[in-house]
């Protein structure tokens, strides 16, 4: 199948592209990708060396798959093709892949890495296109080979597409900021009511939109969720005094860029809010996504994952959430659950109590299954197109959804659609049916493990219990949530769920039997009746992720939407122009938040558009921006000039080593900024190498955390102590964050060896010689760096990718803090011992196993009588 042409727009994009190096921003669903393989198409030749950044996996199958589409036309070179570089290809082969040229997608990564290794030969880079641009930023690795390849290569250009005009009007002048990182000097908008656009799109494609009306549970359930959230906010709002009614409001918060946008807001001052706070901030990402599952999931599984909630919410199972105590809370799942069943306090008959049992439910319940009125609506809509779609050579029918558990629904529905069960004197969907079953089945597995959990002891030696509830004191304090109420009518709910589910798990086998020889039915009379579809007789379920290009592929006539989406309705219209679409179905619940999300993403995308047009009007860029070194780079190149006249060196370039894998990070960017020499080399000790004597290890916080508790970070500090006469940690916070290990105030009030205070001083004890850093941003480093250098020598590569290849560092090592932990807990088992059992045995089993004698040169007879007896300890 060959690939249609560009539409006269989007052949515009490409020869503006061409003409000159500029940051182009299209609106989603205009065909930026097909824009891209085109000009990869004539980029795709032996004579040029293209490189494509930042492109994710999903552009890049795109892009294959338009080149697969390329390459069965007439008018195309059959070697055209783009080539993928991932981490299993080795050193070599990357180098060939260069040399042929063509179009190459790497990662950023590795292809600095071959930048500074010199694997890349820059005198033949004809030009990189930079895709997602919106995501680059003065640290990114991006920014990094930019700079690199125009230092070395002056003539290679520059292009960078995005299709998120949001997210260049977010902070202070974002435009100039990214064409200075760019390097580039020109912006092309084309947003959807751009003239060329509206011109050819004008052909009017036939839609029918169908506003679906919510049902009333639904409605009630939407309206409790948007309480929370506003008070929620509010609260929050209360709390920090930091956030802006006008901006952090109810509406923003359906979308997912809220969560962001308060961490950030709230990133500089975090040091200070206490856990409550902090909770509210993950309180509003649980809201917003029940408020999507209110209209993407069924009743059955919207109540399956309330009951999640619930559950995580348990006092002792994490920290308080605060919007569990509202009214609105109670609202949100007494609803939630009548529209799945109602328990029935006086007893069933006999006959519907049998009924119920049969199909693997309770007996002294009332199934309501309310079915989602979509589903409804779309078996009307298939009903009508298939009057409609009889035909010989029409095309199939494209149902688009939202995500893969809704096509997945859809298609049970649709499968079972004619497949009743009656229940007492209704009639119930199949479907519903079944998921209710499994509803009950995986509460009592959930209740089996609970309980059995429940019995082992959780106290700890040296652990104070709290209170019990009724004897803690409540401690009440100024909140916008209004009163609070008991959350006894939510968990006594729930509990009722569970108990019901426990009751009914002993059925659960004969109700399997019953549907195994269905299903056995079921595959004979498909076998039966096996063959091929006419493309008319033909529905597709697709979910929108992954869906780029599946309208030219499948050319189908009839096309509903079952969920809206504002990208996918433009490439409605552009297939349009090109195929006969007989119909599109416009599926939508009425005055829903799933409404709002769509009416609210399109007027944020034309704001946006508006205010890029003014911004670019009054942009200002320096002529020179191709070359011009950063604000940022400027600073650090100061700053590095600064130490060296102040130890009185001479001007010569210093240099640093640095670990492959830390070029995830923005230091080795910042420090090649400042005017340092980095040598990427696969180092086993350390990170960076400033000197032959000097090795420093950066952690971030998350990974300064995780390598404590793994026990990696004692195997590396023994390695660097061992290796390098001076061994630093160097604990890096990020830009703009706190610069804060934790909160005021946010001391335990006894020592616990698993804080992480208490492992980073047992660190300090146990390697005196290794000295701690702290930075506040990879900025600092830069300076922190540049002062280590002052007066030193130059590292060695060699002997810097040397030293420690001869060891085998064993990650499961002494320090492995889960096990020790369990170690430290036994009886007789001190800080002073530990280590002793800790050498002798390999684990917990051969611990077990030892001897008392054995336990006696170890630990002395006391302790060692201790712990023998609590080993082998009879029931």
């Amino acid at each position: 199948m060959t690939l249609d042409p560009l539409l006269p727009f989007q052949r515009q994009v490409l020869d503006d592209l061409l003409d000159e190096d500029a940051l182009c921003i299209v609106a989603r669903g205009l065909g930026l990708n097909r824009i891209l393989a085109e000009l990869a198409r004539i980029c795709a030749t032996p004579r040029a060396l293209v490189f494509l950044l930042h492109a994710s996996e999903h552009d890049e199958d795109d892009l294959q798959h338009y080149f697969m589409q390329m390459r069965s036309g007439e008018a195309t070179d059959a070697a055209t093709t783009m080539q993928v570089v991932k981490n299993e290809t080795n050193a070599g082969q990357r180098a060939q892949l260069y040399r042929q040229g063509g179009v190459i997608s790497v990662t950023s990564r590795i292809l600095i890495v071959d930048l500074l290794n010199d694997v890349v030969p820059t005198e033949l880079v004809t030009g990189v296109v930079v895709h997602n641009a919106s995501q680059v930023t003065a640290e990114s690795i991006e920014a990094f080979v930019l700079r690199v390849i125009r230092q070395r290569n002056a003539q290679a250009f520059v292009k960078a597409l995005s299709d998120a005009p949001e997210a260049f009007v977010q902070g202070f002048a974002p435009v100039e900021k990214i064409l200075k990182v760019l390097g580039l000097r020109h912006v092309h908008l084309w947003p959807r009511f751009h003239v060329a656009v509206q011109r050819d799109l004008a052909r009017e494609v036939p839609v029918v939109e169908l506003r679906q009306p919510q049902t009333r549970a639904m409605e009630e359930v939407q309206q409790a969720v948007l309480d929370c959230l506003a008070a929620t906010i509010a609260e929050l709002g209360a709390a920090t005094k930091l956030l802006d009614t006008e901006t952090f409001n109810v509406e923003s918060s359906l979308f997912r860029f809220f969560d962001v946008m308060v961490k950030r807001r709230l990133g500089p001052y975090w040091h200070r809010l206490g856990p409550r706070a902090r909770g509210m901030v993950n309180d509003l990402a649980s809201l917003r996504r029940v408020g999507e599952l209110v209209t993407a999931y069924d009743a059955v599984a919207l109540l399956e994952y309330l009951d999640t909630l619930l559950l995580a919410a348990r006092p002792g199972a994490g920290p308080a959430v605060s919007w569990m105590a509202t009214d609105s809370a109670n609202i949100l799942y007494a609803t939630a659950r009548a529209r799945t069943f109602v328990r029935m306090a006086d007893p069933l008959p006999a006959h519907t109590q049998g009924q119920l049992r049969a199909q693997g439910l309770p007996d002294n319940i009332e199934p309501v299954l309310e079915v989602p009125p979509k589903l409804e609506a779309l078996s009307q809509i298939l009903d009508e197109i298939g009057v409609l779609n009889r035909t010989d050579n029409a095309g199939p029918v494209l149902v688009m959804a939202g995500s893969a558990r809704e096509c997945r629904m859809i298609r049970d529905y649709l499968r079972l659609l004619h497949k009743r069960v009656k229940i007492g004197e209704r009639q119930h969907p199949q479907m519903m049916v079944d998921r209710l079953r499994m509803f009950f089945r995986r509460k009592a597995q959930v209740s089996g493990i609970r309980g059995a959990s429940q019995t082992q002891p959780t106290t700890q030696p040296g652990v104070q219990r709290r209170a019990p509830p009724a004897k803690r004191r409540r401690v009440r304090g100024a909140s916008a949530t209004g009163t609070r109420v008991p959350r006894a009518p939510a968990d006594a709910l729930e509990q009722e769920s569970t108990d019901l589910a426990t009751a009914v798990a002993a059925t659960t086998e004969d109700a399997e039997n019953i549907y195994e020889e269905d299903e056995d039915e079921a595959l004979g009379a498909f076998d039966e009746h096996f063959g091929l579809l006419a493309g008319h007789e033909t529905v597709v379920v697709h979910a929108y992720s992954g869906g780029r290009g599946i309208l030219e592929a499948l050319r189908p006539s009839f096309v509903v939407l079952y969920d809206p989406d504002a990208a996918f309705v433009r490439e409605v219209e552009m297939y349009g122009t090109r195929a006969c679409v007989r119909q599109v179905y416009f599926v939508v619940y009425d005055n829903s938040l799933e409404e709002q999300r769509y009416l609210s993403a399109i007027r944020r995308e034309r704001e946006a558009f508006e205010r890029l047009i003014g911004d670019k009007a009054g942009l200002v860029v320096p002529l020179d921006s191709s070359n011009a070194v950063s604000p940022a780079g400027r600073l650090l190149q100061t700053i590095v000039g600064r130490s060296q006249r102040s130890g009185r060196m001479e001007p010569t370039e210093a240099a640093v080593v640095v670990d492959v894998r830390e070029f995830r990070a923005p230091l080795a960017s910042l420090l090649h900024a400042s005017g340092i020499s980095v040598i990427p080399r696969t180092l086993a000790v350390g990170d960076y190498v400033l000197h032959d004597g000097l090795a420093i290890e950066r952690k971030s916080l998350p990974d300064l955390i995780g390598s404590l508790r793994s026990g990696r970070l004692f195997n590396q500090a023994a390695a660097m102590t061992r290796h390098y006469p001076c061994a630093a940690l160097l604990v890096e916070f990020e830009v703009n964050s706190s610069f804060s290990l934790q909160a005021i105030g946010g001391l335990p009030d006894s020592v616990s060896p698993t804080t992480l205070t208490s492992q980073l001083a047992i660190l300090a004890m146990a390697f005196p010689r290794l000295r701690v850093l702290w930075s506040c941003s990879p900025y600092e480093t830069v300076s922190i760096f540049a002062e280590l250098k002052r007066g030193l020598p130059e590292p060695d590569a060699a002997k810097a990718v040397a030293v420690g290849q001869d060891e085998d560092l064993d990650t499961e090592s002494l320090y492995v803090q889960a096990p020790i932990n369990l170690l430290q807990t036994l009886p007789g088992v001190t800080q002073a011992n530990y280590q002793k059992l800790a050498r002798r045995f390999d684990n917990v089993r051969a611990l077990c196993a030892a001897e008392r004698a054995e336990l006696d040169e170890l630990l002395g007879s006391d302790a060692a009588k201790k712990l023998h007896e609590f080993l082998h300890r009879s029931k």
